[in-house]
């Protein structure tokens, strides 16, 4: 019981910290130049790139936590319909970035970029981390 709270909580700070990770590497792709070129910093290509996911998010949290936190029926009702409504929402979008998802234009761009040689060094450290223990 206890290893599923931790794994929640740790689930939880992930999720969070994507979006600050995405807004990071925006920034940073932002500000990259190529040679002899030099790229201005502009909030507005920021605020383009910026996950609003995340707004929403921390807006729905405070919301249902000022209405849940009160202990009324209504509350209670309005965790369940949120809880409904969350699976259908995610349901809706992980068919829909499928449908939209390009595989050969993917795996062209991945092998340029070296992505999947990021993605197999990491997982490589990952397994060897999972060994040792």
């Amino acid at each position: 019981d206890e290893a599923t709270e931790i794994a929640g909580i740790v689930k939880i700070i992930l999720n969070s910290g994507l979006g600050i990770l995405a807004t990071l590497v925006a920034l940073w792709w932002q500000t990259r130049a190529s040679e002899g070129q030099k790229k201005e910093f502009s909030w507005l290509f920021l605020w383009d790139k910026f996950p609003k996911f995340v707004l929403g998010y921390f807006i729905c949290s405070g919301i249902l936590t000022i209405i849940i936190g009160q202990g009324i029926p209504e509350g209670e009702a309005l965790q369940f319909a949120v809880h409904s409504m969350s699976r259908w929402w995610f349901s809706i979008a992980f068919v829909a970035l499928g449908i939209s998802t390009n595989l050969k234009e993917l795996y062209k761009n991945s092998k340029s970029t070296g992505v999947i040689k990021l993605y197999l060094v990491s997982n490589s450290i990952d397994i060897v981390f999972v060994f040792l223990r």
